[in-house]
């Protein structure tokens, strides 16, 4: 891509993670893939989905721990080519796609487990987004939703930061609001439904320590541009970095597993919470 140097400080956090070649993890990393794929049990059978690929983390360590038929789906092109020579260097057997969460370019109850990590929070129209991610979706298959919320409300001026820097509204949504979006979706379908059987929940840590390192090893990976491009872009990636962190103290994350079936359970009364004794 040919961009100038007054033109970085515009960029999204998208495009630079693109361009930067960051190997973008969802919130847990390896672990919650190894999680995901322990509590879905799929295999070399399974087929697999995941929307939002960015640059093939997770569907890459999802075909390397199970050796799954996985794709995965982009609209940002420069993180679809990026994902493709990472899988190629990892020897792995993935497919990766240009295309949206809100138009799907395959048939009806195709895939065995269809991943959206917090993807889903930059989607505008999250309705269409879901109604499509159940669409795909075989009858028995797991639907995977692992979405950044807020355990206590940020300061208005970084959620307007962060807003700009993923170039969508963010919401200050809840655990409980995700659920409900997920599940009043599939309420009314008549194609069947959706049921939450996993979850376990998550916060993050402050990493401002060790941020400067991290961004330095990122950034001497780069090439292909003049060292003031490079200054250029590190200054606009630290500034996305610092200010995530920052947004990260108010969240947490949950990884929920939602099952596609006939018909939802009858609702339950006594429900628990599991501790550590």
């Amino acid at each position: 891509m040919n961009i100038k140097k007054e033109d970085i400080s515009k960029l999204d956090y998208s495009t630079i993670v693109g361009l930067l070649n960051e190997i973008n993890r969802p919130s847990g990393g390896i672990k919650v893939i190894q999680e995901v794929c322990v509590q879905t049990r799929i295999d070399t059978q399974s087929k697999v989905l995941e929307i939002g690929s960015n640059t093939g983390f997770t569907s890459i360590n999802i075909a390397l721990l199970t050796k799954a038929n996985v794709i995965g789906i982009d609209v940002n092109s420069e993180s679809i080519e990026n994902a493709k020579k990472y899988a190629n260097n990892t020897n792995a057997d993935v497919k990766f796609l240009n295309a949206s969460g809100t138009q799907i370019p395959f048939h009806d109850n195709h895939f065995d487990l269809v991943w959206s990590s917090n993807v889903s929070s930059f989607i505008t129209d999250k309705q269409k987004a879901f109604s499509e991610y159940f669409r795909v979706l075989k009858f028995g298959g797991y639907l995977i939703v692992i979405p950044i919320y807020y355990l206590k409300k940020p300061p208005q001026n970084i959620l307007n930061q962060v807003s700009g820097a993923v170039g969508t509204k963010i919401n200050i949504w809840s655990k409980d609001d995700w659920i409900n979006i997920v599940l009043s979706h599939s309420e009314k379908k008549h194609d069947g439904d959706l049921e939450l059987i996993y979850e376990s929940d998550y916060i993050y840590n402050d990493r401002k320590d060790f941020i400067k390192e991290y961004i330095d090893i990122v950034m001497g990976e780069v090439k292909g541009f003049d060292k003031e491009t490079l200054e250029s872009f590190k200054k606009r990636y630290a500034y996305f970095i610092n200010l995530f962190n920052k947004n990260l103290k108010y969240c947490g994350f949950s990884v929920m597993i939602f099952q596609k079936r006939l018909l939802r359970d009858q609702i339950e009364l006594f429900r628990s919470t599991k501790v550590s004794l």
